[in-house]
């Protein structure tokens, strides 16, 4: 099994046959759904992974209670992201 955390986004998928397992942002997740751009909400979370159990690996994830979970961390649109990809190469989130 791969693990690599975090994205802000819970992702699970295999690479040819191996699990791979990436875990959530520990203070916000990324909303998939927005296209093209990226936005960002509240929403602490984390992940258990069991190793070595009969059934296992095993994945959890855990949410925090947050009254204010799923309010507006910070949202760009295609023309920001573009131009911060040109200046930044990539290499560092625009946002901290």
């Amino acid at each position: 099994m791969i693990l690599n955390g975090h994205y802000h986004l819970q992702l699970f998928g295999l690479l040819e046959s191996v699990p791979v397992w990436v875990t959530p942002g520990v203070v916000n997740r990324i909303v998939p759904t927005v296209a093209p751009g990226e936005r960002a909400v509240r929403g602490a979370s984390a992940s258990l992974v069991e190793l070595g159990g009969p059934a296992g690996p095993l994945c959890h994830t855990f949410h925090a209670r947050d009254p204010r979970a799923h309010e507006n961390v910070y949202e760009i649109d295609e023309v920001q992201a573009r131009a911060f990809v040109a200046q930044h190469g990539g290499r560092v989130h625009p946002y901290g």
